[in-house]
């Protein structure tokens, strides 16, 4: 008995080395772009749900600044307007920009806890975003910046 599972043992110990080297030879990345429009919107919806599931849980889990709330929280409805945006009017650019919205979620996702931090104030998610509202509901009123040419 004890031979038999020695050598089970030692043929599954050998299967999983062949598995794993067999997982390091593999191909690259698949592009999105090779696939049909509907199985891209498939895939762009599904990881829409997925990082939404991801931002819930996080929300979830608490130990989050008011900043890092509201920057979930724009980011969500963002990635939920880019998304409809792509599924109305399909376009390779209304598709790109359904996959940076869900980038955004995903990042707005892992941001890191502030008692983590020391005391320092963490960065903002969102590129360029907009402020935060204060303690009273108020948006502080932004710097004018020159019109672009």
């Amino acid at each position: 008995m004890i031979d038999m599972t020695r050598y089970m043992r030692g043929r599954l110990l050998a299967l999983s080395a062949v598995a794993l080297l067999a997982g390091c030879h593999s191909s690259g990345r698949a592009d999105m772009s090779r696939l049909s429009a509907p199985a891209q919107d498939y895939l762009l919806i599904t990881s829409y749900f997925m990082a939404e599931g991801g931002m819930v849980s996080r929300l979830q889990d608490g130990g989050l600044s008011g900043q890092q709330v509201y920057d979930m929280a724009t980011s969500l409805k963002y990635g939920k307007s880019m998304i409809l945006a792509a599924l109305t009017k399909p376009s390779r650019k209304a598709r790109r920009n359904g996959q940076q919205a869900v980038e955004l979620m995903v990042a707005c996702t892992n941001q890191p806890d502030p008692s983590t931090l020391g005391g320092r104030t963490p960065r903002s998610c969102l590129p360029n975003g907009p402020a935060s509202p204060d303690a009273k509901g108020q948006v502080p009123p932004q710097p004018a910046t020159p019109a672009h040419k």
